[in-house]
């Protein structure tokens, strides 16, 4: 009997690429992480899929037909019955996700209201779909950051809704693009928090939250007069203390901890201190480790040692951070663990964003 193939369209395969790469816990771009998917599907008995067919469908894609068992065993993997049932679940018309159709109509109209300003439908769209569910919400913020990344002025609409619940909440949080792909992208987030924070936990996170990835972006693309700026008013003027960083999130919480390391480098600290706060940096992590759970602690460790790789530091500090972190290499690709600390952090990605639009290798 002749096995039936399925034509995949981009929308289905995006789809199926990002939900497993969520479920696996990193995203999928090389021939080891097609390795640890196929062990992975042949030991919890889903089936096997070899890795040369992972690779052509998920890294290396040209075209390739698959199977329907292929497909089936990936849907299986994802908790659908079938492929069936998954295309029924991403494509068709559902309450909970728009068919292709829709979505590409909402799109066009996203964007078109963005370019021209229609602050007044925007506004209207936006409260409509309060009491929808968190899938459809992130699916309309992407929709949202894709039409951002095509207009002329997105600091307008920022302008606009920096304060609106949906675009703050989903759009510059949830969707938050560490990558600054949006032109004057940094305007955001100098909207998002007044500068100040007073005794509230909510205020004192989306200070810590703004003036964090602020500060990163100056940093990383070598703007060292604003990078400067933002680090004497977070670091020195306007300092968090570390109990009150322990009371909200982990994110902002670790950002910026370890943001602080690229201050004291930039500010020309000596070396003593430098390496005093490395290692009190460290041993933060080894004490808050076992209250941590799974993504939370993948969240530290690509935090920390993506600042750690964009210093000069010795690489004993390197080996410290994946030796305090060892466990969370188990349910990677085994060689992951012996790779220099720069290769092994797109394994710990937490920035929900870049599985559905990676930035470029």
């Amino acid at each position: 009997m002749t096995k039936s193939r399925n034509t995949l369209n981009a929308f289905t395969l995006s789809e199926l690429k990002s939900q497993i790469s969520i479920k696996l816990g990193f995203p999928i771009v090389g021939k080891t992480d097609c390795l640890k998917l196929s062990t992975l599907l042949q030991k919890k008995n889903y089936g096997s899929i070899s890795v040369s067919t992972l690779y052509r469908l998920f890294v290396n894609y040209k075209g390739i037909i698959p199977y329907q068992n292929t497909l089936d065993v990936l849907s299986q993997y994802l908790e659908y019955s079938c492929w069936a049932n998954f295309v029924d679940t991403v494509e068709k018309k559902s309450p909970n996700r728009p068919s292709p159709e829709k979505i590409e109509i909402t799109n066009n109209l996203l964007f078109h209201c963005i370019q021209y300003e229609a602050t007044k439908p925007l506004t209207s769209y936006f409260e409509s779909i309060e009491e929808m569910d968190y899938s459809f919400k992130a699916k309309v913020a992407l929709e949202v950051y894709d039409s951002l990344l095509l207009t002329k002025k997105p600091e307008l609409f920022f302008s606009n809704f920096s304060k609106n619940k949906f675009v703050k909440q989903f759009v510059l949080e949830d969707a938050f693009d560490p990558g600054f792909r949006i032109k004057n992208y940094d305007w955001a987030f100098k909207l998002y928090c007044n500068n100040t924070f007073d005794n509230s936990k909510e205020n004192l996170q989306d200070y810590v939250f703004s003036q964090s990835v602020l500060f990163r972006h100056y940093v990383l693309s070598n703007n060292n007069k604003e990078a400067l700026e933002i680090g004497k008013k977070i670091f020195i003027q306007k300092p968090v203390l570390s109990d009150d960083l322990d009371d909200i999130f982990i994110f902002p919480n670790i950002r910026y901890r370890a943001y602080k390391l690229w201050y004291l480098i930039l500010i020309n600290k000596s070396r003593m201190e430098i390496k005093n706060y490395i290692e009190e940096l460290l041993e933060y992590c080894r004490t808050i480790y076992i209250d941590l759970d799974e993504i939370s602690r993948k969240i530290v460790f690509q935090t920390i040692g993506e600042v750690f790789c964009y210093t000069t530091i010795i690489s004993k500090y390197h080996v410290e951070l994946k030796t305090i972190f060892k466990k969370e290499f188990e349910t990677i690709p085994n060689s992951v663990f012996e790779k220099p600390l720069k290769k092994t952090l797109h394994y710990f990605e937490s920035n929900g964003l870049l599985f559905h639009r990676p930035t470029k290798s």
